[in-house]
C-alpha cells in the first residue's frame, strides 16, 4: 500500500534577528525540499509571537510547503532542515508543521 501524501511546512523569517537577509537560507530550503520531495511552494506571510515578557513581535516570513508522507524519516529530515536553519541564522527557534498536521518548534 502506498503512503498517502500530505503537506508539511517550515517557516523562515525574511530577515534575521540582526536584520540580515535570509534569502540564501530560504532559497537553500526550497532547493532541498525540491530535491528530496519533488517540489515546494512558498509564500510570504506575517508571523507573530510573544516572548516571556509579554512583548508581541511581528516578522515578515516565508512559509515553505512540500508534499510528503507521514513516515518518521520525513519528520526527522524536516527537523534536521530546521536545525540547519538555526545554525545559519540568529533565530531562537524554527516552526515546522509535519505531514499529518503535527507541529513542532525546533530550538
Amino acid at each position: 500500500m502506498l503512503d498517502t501524501l500530505t503537506s508539511a511546512s517550515i517557516i523562515i523569517p525574511v530577515k534575521d534577528n540582526d536584520g540580515s537577509d535570509n534569502s540564501p537560507i530560504i532559497d537553500r530550503t526550497i532547493r532541498t525540499l525540491c530535491e528530496t520531495h519533488g517540489g515546494a511552494t512558498a509564500w510570504e506571510a506575517k508571523g507573530y509571537w510573544v516572548n516571556q515578557k509579554g512583548h508581541l513581535f511581528e516578522d515578515d516570513v516565508m512559509v515553505i510547503q512540500s508534499a510528503m508522507t507521514k513516515q518518521e524519516g520525513n519528520r526527522e529530515a524536516l527537523r534536521e532542515l530546521a536545525r540547519g536553519i538555526l545554525s545559519d541564522t540568529d533565530q531562537e527557534a524554527v516552526f515546522v508543521s509535519h505531514a499529518g498536521g503535527d507541529v513542532e518548534i525546533i530550538e
